[in-house]
């Protein structure tokens, strides 16, 4: 049996259906065989594994001010 590899769904909204019964959807990862993904490759993309959140303008995300409102 071939290795599967996990993968995500590119899009950010909806749903994408291959037939089969097979639906994947945004934000859930998914093990897919070297054949699934030569076939259907341009909708997914490797899940992210960096436990840092993804931060486009460099600042800390979700830090709470300090009690004298300075940052």
């Amino acid at each position: 049996m071939a290795a599967k590899i996990k993968y995500m769904l590119k899009q950010e909204k909806g749903v994408l259906h291959i037939g089969g019964g097979r639906f994947f959807y945004p934000g859930e990862t998914y093990e897919l065989s070297a054949e699934e993904v030569e076939i259907y490759g341009d909708y997914f993309e490797k899940p992210k594994t960096s436990k840092e959140p993804e931060n486009v303008n460099g600042e800390q995300d979700n830090v709470p001010a300090p009690p004298d409102g300075k940052k």
